[in-house]
């Protein structure tokens, strides 16, 4: 049974009936030779290329390696996880960790510090503390730049207990020792109204809201929806939607986001549509805004985006366009106009939160092409933004952080900043070189749909 990555939940859609293809792989069996038919039934049936698809390596010894093989050569998006993933993806909780995002701001900074970009609010590093701009500086007493260059960083990280050393934006030096947990993941990190008081340039009647969403995620929704109806409440005239951390999820809910962020004269109009492959036309699927008592009364919107923000982060960005002012700041985006299906194995009711302990495997191929109302997905290679911005890890989120000011400026003179006039790199904490922090097991980027 399959969810959908992108921007949209279509659970009616994709009913599970005795017609399909993968309802005979409800047993689960681990076999290899097992698996590797499921990988080419789902493959042969739903992957956006299969008239492109090759066969695959027969020789393959793991299942990962095999649906690998079966992607085409410019498919960097379809991936699979394990079934501790897929768990917590549907439920939002967290597999033991200790939940926070960190970061190296060696582009326009040259700092080659790892510092916390944001963390998870119900996490052990969360109940500590520990915020945004915390350069870590030890683990059990090594100084993390050494845990970089012996390649020890990840094994001590990994460790369900830790003590770290951090030094604080005001140059104080915290220790910690924690242990890893599991919890219950946040998808809006921080909301705000700014005002004069925070930003003077800003006009007296200027209520701006900022809402810093890092998860399309169906089972957080009530998160996002609470924040939406926080802006309405404050009756904002300007909104920041800071997606530079979000790789994407749910489809449905991101219609649901588009529809409170879109003017009144949108309504009822079409936001996007599905296209599938050849073979799978008539699942094409076309949705439309749907403005309620609850929705926003915009007439543009201001979006921070990264690298980082893929799928249905740029689905709002490039669908909202068309009736919008839409001012986009930050770096390119990821680049991903497409979505795809994360199909269980073994097959399962997504629906049935009870079944989730049998799945072995979650796989994501893409299954189709997100287009705007104008037909429009050109941004393989990402988004450009109006203005282009650095994250400033320095300072929290706030009117003072480089990317959000930019956002302020506009709003309040309608320009934006010099390039570097709103940056400071504390001269104690930067560094001219040093090793590089490689990401291990990125969270993949995507948008899906329930099947």
């Amino acid at each position: 049974m399959a969810y959908t990555l992108l921007i949209a939940s279509v659970a009616a859609m994709f009913t599970l009936t005795s017609c399909d293809p993968l309802e005979k792989y409800a047993d689960g069996e681990d076999d290899l030779k097992t698996l590797k038919n499921y990988v080419n039934d789902m493959m042969e049936n739903y992957y956006y290329w299969a008239d492109e698809m090759p066969a695959g390596n027969a020789n393959a010894t793991n299942v990962e390696d095999y649906f690998k093989s079966k992607l085409i050569a410019k498919d960097h998006w379809s991936w699979m996880m394990d079934g501790d993933y897929f768990r917590e993806l549907m439920t939002g909780v967290s597999t033991s960790s200790y939940g926070f995002h960190l970061g190296q701001p060696i582009d326009h900074f040259k700092d080659y510090g790892v510092y916390v970009t944001y963390v998870e609010a119900n996490s052990p590093v969360g109940k500590a503390g520990i915020g945004r701009g915390w350069r870590m500086t030890h683990i059990n007493n090594t100084p993390v730049e050494d845990c970089i260059k012996n390649n020890t960083f990840y094994t001590e990280l990994d460790k369900s207990s830790n003590s770290f050393k951090f030094q604080t934006p005001n140059n104080e030096t915290k220790e910690f020792t924690l242990s890893q947990a599991s919890y219950k993941s946040s998808s809006v990190v921080k909301t705000a109204l700014f005002t004069k008081a925070d930003f003077p340039t800003l006009s007296a009647a200027a209520k701006v809201g900022y809402i810093n969403y890092v998860d399309f995620s169906e089972s957080l929704k009530s998160e996002i929806i609470n924040a939406l109806q926080q802006m309405k409440d404050e009756g904002v005239t300007d909104l920041i939607l800071d997606l530079r951390y979000n790789g994407g999820g749910d489809l449905e809910l991101c219609e649901t986001i588009c529809s409170a962020l879109a003017p009144a004269s949108a309504n009822g109009k079409k936001l996007c549509t599905l296209t599938h492959s050849k073979a799978n036309k008539a699942l094409n699927e076309s949705y439309k805004i749907k403005r309620d008592s609850k929705s926003l009364d915009l007439k543009r919107l201001f979006v921070i985006q990264s690298k980082g923000t893929a799928s249905a982060s740029e689905v709002v960005i490039n669908c909202l366009s068309p009736y919008m002012e839409v001012h986009n700041v930050g770096r390119i985006s990821y680049g991903k106009p497409n979505g795809m299906y994360l199909f269980a194995y073994p097959t399962i009711n997504l629906k049935n939160e009870s079944e989730y302990s049998k799945v072995l495997y979650g796989f994501l191929p893409i299954c189709f092409y997100t287009l705007n109302c104008n037909d429009e997905a050109n941004y393989e290679n990402g988004i450009n933004p109006e203005n282009l911005r650095y994250d400033d890890v320095y300072k929290d989120f706030s009117a003072q952080e480089g990317m959000i000011a930019a956002c302020l400026q506009y709003i309040a003179t309608g320009s934006y900043p010099l390039e570097n006039e709103l940056y400071t790199v504390n001269s104690a904490t930067k560094a001219a070189s040093g090793p590089v922090l490689v990401e291990k097991n990125p969270k993949k980027a995507g948008a899906y749909i329930v099947r």
